[in-house]
């Protein structure tokens, strides 16, 4: 656990997590769009699309996951 010296030092601390937090939601959400789009349009091509759809899905769900962790300071 880190410790501050002073409540200006924690509220600089917490914003500077929820910051990157947010820009890391930012990018899963993305790449979970991404995702999507891609899927379907292999889907629609009739190639296959199950290497995107768990790829992607993971990793957007991992980083939206860790984004999560971020911004509420666990």
């Amino acid at each position: 656990m880190k410790t501050f010296n002073s409540s200006t030092e924690k509220e600089a601390y917490y914003a500077k997590r929820r910051k990157k937090g947010f820009v890391i939601g930012g990018v899963g959400a993305a790449i979970l769009g991404g995702g999507f789009i891609l899927q379907y349009i292999l889907y629609m091509t009739g190639h296959s699309f199950n290497g995107v759809m768990y790829s992607l899905t993971t990793i957007g769900i991992c980083l939206v996951m860790y984004a999560a962790v971020e911004i509420f300071g666990w």
